[in-house]
C-alpha cells in the first residue's frame, strides 16, 4: 500500500513541539554581516539566522570554551 506524501509531512508536523518565543535577544551589525549571517544560515540549512544561533547555542560541546 502506498503512502501518500501529504500523510507523511502531516505526521512529521504534528510531532514537533509547538514553543511560545517572547523574549528577544538583538544585536547590531552592519549591513555586510547581515548578509554574512542570512548566507552561512542559508549555506547550513537553516530558514532563518535565529534557528542558526539557536543550534549555535543547543550545541553541548564546550569543550573548547573552559578555562581552566
Amino acid at each position: 500500500m502506498a503512502k501518500n506524501c501529504n500523510q507523511t509531512d502531516h505526521t512529521a508536523n504534528t510531532k514537533k513541539k509547538k514553543v511560545n518565543k517572547d523574549l528577544v535577544i538583538r544585536a547590531r551589525v552592519t549591513a555586510e554581516e547581515r548578509e554574512l549571517f542570512e548566507k552561512k544560515a542559508e549555506e547550513r540549512g537553516f530558514s532563518t539566522v535565529s534557528e542558526m544561533i539557536r543550534s549555535l547555542i543547543a550545541d553541548t560541546d564546550d569543550s573548547g570554551n573552559t578555562t581552566e
